[in-house]
């Protein structure tokens, strides 16, 4: 059958069965979702098949797929698998249209008439496009309160927590209402947390087959903290000495973010809370319109810092006296809300590069990375960076209510004041010695004419004295915290975080802490600092004792007369008849740690495959750390110089790490991946190359 035929047998099918349905559902209602991208626009049923129309929403020209193995498994425990797609072909990539907004039909097996509801399951994975529980008689089942839930959260707050950084212990328990395991939903408690990576802290809570979490977790201070409950997000102020309880009535917060049926009547609240904070917590979900300071790119287009500083600080203003003229709020909530502005406009007053380049972006209709080769922000006056004294937010303790407070502490220690004279980077590496003839004159032709400019090249050299660029960032970095200092003030809480979090990363980096970092820790009247830092410090010590003796990776060396275009080939010769996974990666990345633990499981669940695990960093990835980490990443491990990881990532173009290649036996790439793709792809394209090979 030609694909005309195909596609006009198809389309009359698609037809016959939806004019001769015996029912028909409009926007059909269900209980969870574990996707954004599309809902269920109607459902047609007939004795010849079930059609399902689909709404569809993703980023502009950005493609979506709908896997052909994607079911309807409904309330009888069979599963009904798709036949077709009319407007969609199963398994290619379908790509938005510039509204990002498309529609599509798919075709089922018909369902029996004693199905009452079904999910439709695209897949196993995190990111494929599941929905639950949808409806086929037009409402979902009768929603079971625990008793007396109804009364739950109605006390009105008193007063908040006293933002005082002590250790401390939360209790967080709750319940997910209308859950199924088979819903396979995801948990998360996002928690501000000054000593972990980053600033915060992300816990996943264990559902029972009844929906109940339960967790009890250190807690140094109050803070809002996120609960992540599928696609939906939770605000609450999370409180060491105490339990919180959350009860999660799931299809009504499923309706309230939903497209299609946010119109429709609401079920009950979206979550309910008890003990500590009850009141609070009650008030900061009940639905009340309360903007804090926020801009509107559109607004933005055209101005100089100092232009966009003076409008901020007007929406700030007009959102302060938004918060202090709301009756229907306690005193209590108006005063996280007043902290809660100040943070969301110290956010924007530094980053202010970031925000007019959006809005150029946007005039412009470019992506901001494709803005950003062309556009560059107006340097803002000398006195800008006022708002650091003069504000009162920084540095105030009850700062640390404000989960985004520990970024905003790290981001603060890189601002570049204008006053603050750097240098020219070109300057600095021209007058070093160890930067060879040959590369001083490429650099001095860009110094003297930057519209000569090659980033290819540039990134080489980048690489290649990685180690002078950085010195002079640090250079930079610490004349200009000595200006900040001046600006905020030597003493506070804004320092004691500072210098707590400067050790973290310390820790993080698998380097043991100094004698000068302990004399700064005994410096901090705070005493919990030191003694928690004290205890990581020793753990981290026992865990470089431990990694002695640990088995299952090896460090490989290449020989010294491998030429650059040799490279690749030398180090993955050894492993020649097995399909080999590549991952370029760096002790400082986040994502490529991040990743490296989602994957896992997976290289157990492969451990009999014939599969090995290459991993390569460069010099920009420090010894003591790499030597230290490696250990507790199974597979195969190199260290490049910065010259040899210069030409490795020339020649196969990584612009970033992490990016992954899959070889298979004959050592023919036949994946490449900036970014890391998710578990399933990586694992689908590894049993891919298996099987290309073994055929």
């Amino acid at each position: 059958m030609s694909l005309m035929k195909k596609l006009l047998f198809l389309f009359c099918l698609l037809s016959w069965s939806v004019l001769h349905a015996q029912k028909t559902i409009n926007r059909p209602p269900f209980i969870a979702k574990a996707t954004e991208t599309i809902e269920i626009a109607a459902i047609h049923l007939s004795d010849t098949a079930t059609v399902v129309d689909v709404d569809a929403k993703f980023i502009p020209k950005n493609w979506i797929r709908i896997a052909p193995a994607t079911c309807l498994v409904a309330d009888n425990g069979e599963r009904y698998q798709v036949r077709q797609g009319v407007g969609i072909e199963l398994g290619q990539e379908f790509w938005m249209p510039e509204s990002g907004e498309a529609t599509f039909s798919l075709i089922f097996p018909p369902l029996p008439a004693s199905v009452k509801s079904f999910d439709f399951v695209e897949g196993e994975g995190e990111r494929d496009f599941n929905l639950f529980g949808i409806s086929l008689i037009g409402k979902l089942p009768k929603l079971q309160l625990p008793k007396d839930l109804g009364k739950a959260g109605k006390a009105t707050a008193v007063a908040l927590p006293t933002p005082e950084i002590k250790e401390g212990t939360a209790i967080i328990s709750g319940r997910i209402l209308d859950y199924k395991p088979s819903f396979r939903m995801k948990v998360e408690l996002h928690s501000a947390d000054f000593l972990s990576a980053y600033g915060q802290k992300n816990t996943e809570l264990k559902l029972d087959e009844a929906g109940n979490f339960h967790t009890e977790m250190p807690v140094s201070h109050p803070s809002v903290a996120y609960l992540s409950v599928g696609g939906s997000v939770i605000s609450f102020l999370l409180s060491p000495g105490g339990e919180t309880k959350i009860t999660v009535n799931l299809r009504e917060m499923t309706r309230a973010s939903s497209r299609l049926r946010k119109d429709a009547k609401p079920e009950g609240k979206k979550v309910y809370f008890e003990g500590l904070n009850a009141g609070l917590n009650t008030e900061m979900n009940s639905g009340l319109e309360i903007p804090l300071c926020s801009v509107e790119l559109k607004d933005l287009y055209d101005m100089n810092p100092d232009q966009y500083k003076a409008y901020c600080m007007q929406k700030y203003e007009e959102a302060d006296k938004a918060i202090h003229a709301n009756k229907k709020i306690s005193k209590a909530y108006a005063e996280l809300l007043t902290v809660l502005n100040k943070d969301a406009l110290y956010g924007l007053l530094c980053g202010y590069d970031y925000q007019l380049l959006q809005a150029y972006a946007q005039q412009k209709g470019l992506s901001v990375r494709d803005a950003s080769k062309e556009y560059r922000s107006p340097e803002p006056s000398n006195d800008y960076f006022d708002f650091l004294s003069e504000f009162g937010y920084i540095n105030s303790p009850k700062s640390v209510y404000c989960f985004n407070y520990p970024s905003r502490v790290v981001n603060t220690g890189y601002i570049s004041l204008p006053s603050v004279k750097r240098g020219d980077i070109f300057d600095y590496l021209l007058n070093s010695p160890k930067v060879a003839p040959k590369d001083k004159e490429t650099m001095k032709k860009y110094r003297d004419n930057p519209s000569s400019y090659d980033s290819s090249v540039m990134k080489e050299l980048r690489n290649k004295y990685d180690a002078l660029f950085q010195e002079f960032g640090r250079q930079g970095m610490e004349a200009n915290r000595k200006a900040v200092e001046e600006l905020i003030g030597s003493q506070g809480i804004y320092y004691d975080v500072q210098k707590a979090m400067q050790c973290v990363s310390k820790l993080e980096d698998f380097t043991p802490l100094s004698e000068d970092d302990f004399a700064a820790l005994h410096a901090i009247e705070n005493s919990y600092f030191l003694n928690r830092l004290t205890a990581m410090n020793t753990e981290l010590l026992r865990r470089i004792e431990e990694n002695k003796s640990k088995r299952g990776f090896t460090v490989r060396t290449l020989a010294a007369d491998v030429k650059d275009d040799e490279l690749f080939e030398a180090m993955v010769a050894p492993f020649k008849g097995k399909v080999v996974l590549v991952d370029f990666w760096a002790t400082w990345c986040g994502p490529c740690k991040m990743a490296m633990k989602m994957m896992k499981p997976m290289k157990e669940e492969l451990i009999d495959k014939d599969i090995v695990y290459v991993f390569i960093a460069g010099e920009n990835s420090p010894e003591t750390t790499w030597n230290n980490m490696i250990p507790d990443i199974h597979g195969e491990h190199y260290r490049l110089t910065n010259a040899q990881w210069a030409a490795i990532c020339n020649k196969f173009e990584v612009r970033g790490v992490p990016t992954y290649l899959v070889l298979d036996r004959e050592g023919k790439q036949t994946y490449r991946s900036v970014g890391f793709p998710g578990t399933d792809a990586v694992k689908g394209e590894l049993l891919k190359a298996l099987n290309s090979s073994a055929d």
